[in-house]
């Protein structure tokens, strides 16, 4: 259908999806070939409709076209009906002529499918199934097998029916998310509300949003108090609470409150409408299973087809070199080569993939995981070990100042807090908003600021040169002393991450930071070691004491400490050598290089999170690791299936090959063998779509 819409004069690309079941035609500027693409994608035999309500010229041929929105339908019960009427008709005992022109008139029907695509195919010089099944049932009819080629046809378009409605509901169910969204907002202007069309919501637009409602854009509460419920985001089932200043996605469902929403991002920019485009992206990649069933079938085919001519035509010479050949051999042998022919089609194998893996990966959506591509969805199958970043990670990112130690008189503690406070008002990391929010006192300006990544940060305050370390930098200064270190070890041992405040290259002193682990890390990384994935190792750039602490609470296999960012990505690598195909979890942002290094890289809490969503190769929507081992899971379901899929379809073709070179198989039976294992197959990959425990 593409390289046919590819041929209209100026169209520069056209690209089907698949998974959604789109084309997308660009074209060059000044033209508008797109009613002559939808006559082009028509004459091949396809339905087509418009997207867009304004459709233009477009929409006026789709609408005039409408034998094409219901040929398949029409197909169908027209050759079932008169092939239906043929057999009936036999066994009454009607005249052959009746009977013959009964079932003639169910293959024109089944021809209103099959012959103009069949038409198309050969002018590519591709030989499909709707070739063959031409070719099988003109072969039927010349061995007088009219019955036969009409039941051929009918079993092909029930089959093709009865996958596309499957195939439509795999479909639905990611673009059933846009639906989510209100066709309208309520809008506060000049003193008044006012309904307009979503695309008129401008960013720093108040939007009212009833209880019960659904929020129309993403924006920030400015007045209210709700809870929301955020399932088709981030796949957390409870409602979220939601007062002035936190943030609320678009589609998610108002449940209790009455809130006014100012408007951060327009509606073709909202987080749901990322989420669309990427997994509709993500369901149109090949993952490495489905390039190799393609490399496979454009073998497997002409190979088969050769067998057939070879099945035909050597019996028939061997008969007649020998003086044995007769109308009946010659027509037995033409038979079984047109059932190879049914045969050798591969349907079920083609589709084996691309069904399990639209399947897998909208269930990931689902549950609040946003998977990139298939591949990842496989290789996230073979993962062997789970690199964890520590912070935001497996603790809650969320730090308390715990206390500071003077380590000379001339400053005191509230003097140190306010020093160290100012240097970290210029910084976003987390320990930083947590010394800043411990200051009491007026903070003062910070000159010369600069934050060197796994160091710490520096400044000048009031002419004097200060810094806020780790301790190991304040140990290289060789002026901490023994009470130093006994205070930063026995603070390490009861698991809080020091710094040490130095002046002009002194330390000066010591404050501490707590950092609780998740609540839901221990139960997630419990059920990842059920799943078998038990190398479970955390990198992290605080100090041993700290790391092992939070690796024994955790009961992780290992942890390297220390780690500066450049650290962490050689420590990947060297996790891939040991076990293979490692996964990186990491906050997407400051773990990038880590989590690139990795086979595949997991950001946690990448709801709203513009650079998570577009770098990560797999995005925890939101805040919790508990989606992690269901995300495995329904990888190896998804492998599984898809293993299982291809298996069952190449052994039924394997199975009827043989019956029809035995000459136990009917054109019938072959048709049936085929459409039955395609949807079986369809089935089978449309069983991911259920929620399963991990």
């Amino acid at each position: 259908m593409s390289a046919t819409a590819q041929r209209v004069p100026g169209v520069i690309s056209a690209d089907l999806n698949f998974a959604s079941a789109t084309l997308l035609v660009e074209y060059e500027p000044g033209t508008d070939p797109r009613a002559a693409v939808v006559e082009a994608v028509l004459s091949t035999g396809h339905g087509l409709e418009s997207l867009d309500e304004d459709s233009g010229p477009a929409g006026a041929v789709a609408e005039r076209r409408w034998l094409d929105r219901y040929r398949a339908e029409i197909a169908t019960a027209g050759s079932g009906v008169f092939a239906g009427l043929g057999i009936v008709a036999g066994w009454l005992g009607a005249p052959e002529v009746g009977v013959t022109v009964l079932f003639a008139i169910a293959i024109a029907f089944g021809g209103l499918l099959v012959w103009r695509r069949a038409l198309v195919s050969l002018s590519a010089r591709i030989l499909d199934m709707n070739v063959l099944m031409s070719l099988a049932v003109f072969g039927a009819m010349a061995l007088g097998e009219w019955g036969e080629g009409a039941t051929v046809f009918f079993l092909f378009a029930l089959g093709g029916l009865l996958e596309s409605r499957s195939l439509e509901r795999t479909r639905r169910s990611i673009r059933s998310l846009m639906d989510l969204t209100p066709p309208v907002a309520r809008v506060r202007r000049g003193g008044t509300l006012t309904e307009v069309g979503l695309d008129q919501v401008l960013v720093g637009d108040i939007v009212v949003v009833r209880p019960g409602e659904r929020v129309p854009v993403d924006g920030t509460v400015k007045i209210g108090f709700t809870a929301v419920d955020e399932s088709p985001i981030t796949g957390e089932s409870a409602p979220v609470d939601k007062t002035v200043g936190d943030h609320v996605f678009a589609g998610t469902l108002n449940t209790t409150g009455l809130v006014d929403v100012e408007a951060t991002a327009a509606a073709t920019d909202s987080t749901l409408a990322r989420i669309v485009y990427l997994v509709e992206e993500a369901q149109a990649s090949r993952a490495p299973s489905q390039t190799f069933i393609d490399r496979f079938s454009r073998v497997y085919t002409p190979a088969v087809i050769a067998l057939a001519a070879a099945v035909a035509v050597v019996p028939i010479g061997v008969a007649a070199v020998t003086g044995t050949l007769d109308t009946a051999v010659a027509a037995e042998w033409v038979r079984r080569a047109l059932v190879v022919l049914v045969v050798s089609c591969p349907c079920a194998l083609v589709i084996s993939t691309p069904v399990s893996i639209v399947s897998g990966i909208t269930r990931a959506s689902r549950d609040g995981v946003l998977v990139k591509g298939g591949a990842f969805l496989e290789t996230a199958a073979s993962v062997g070990a789970v690199a964890f970043d520590k912070t935001g990670t497996l603790t809650a990112g969320r730090f308390e100042f715990a206390g500071i130690a003077p380590l000379t008189p001339e400053l005191s503690g509230d003097g140190a807090l306010t020093y160290a406070a100012a240097l970290e008002s210029h910084s976003n990391h987390p320990i930083a908003r947590a010394i800043v929010a411990a200051a009491t006192e007026p903070l003062p300006d910070v000159d010369e600021f600069a934050e060197t990544p796994g160091r710490g940060v520096s400044g000048t305050i009031a002419g004097v040169r200060f810094e806020l370390c780790s301790p190991r930098c304040a140990e290289e200064s060789g002026l901490l002393g023994e009470d130093g270190a006994a205070a930063i070890a026995s603070a390490e041992e009861r698991g809080q991450t020091t710094l040490a405040l130095q002046r002009d290259g002194r330390p000066v002193a010591l404050l501490g930071v707590a950092d609780a682990l998740r609540p839901e890390a221990p139960a997630a990384l419990a059920a990842l070691r059920r799943l078998g994935l038990s190398h479970l190792v955390m990198l992290t750039g605080d100090n041993e004491r700290v790391a092992e602490a939070v690796a024994s609470r955790l009961e992780l296999t290992s942890f390297l400490a220390r780690l500066l960012p450049e650290a962490k990505t050689e420590a990947v690598g060297l996790l891939k050598e040991r076990f293979g195909t490692v996964a990186m979890v990491g906050d997407g942002v400051n773990d990038a290089p880590a989590l690139a290094a990795a086979d595949i890289g997991i950001a946690m809490g990448a709801a709203g999170t513009d650079t998570a969503l577009e770098t990560a190769d797999v995005a925890l929507m939101r805040d919790d690791l508990s989606a992690l081992p269901g995300f495995f899971a329904l990888a190896r379901r998804t492998v599984s299936t898809i293993r299982v899929n291809v298996a069952f379809s190449i052994g039924i073709k394997a199975v009827f090959l043989v019956l029809a070179l035995t000459g136990q198989a009917t054109l019938w039976m072959a048709v049936f063998a085929d459409t039955g294992v395609s949807l079986l197959v369809i089935l089978n990959g449309m069983r991911l779509l259920r929620r399963r425990a991990a």
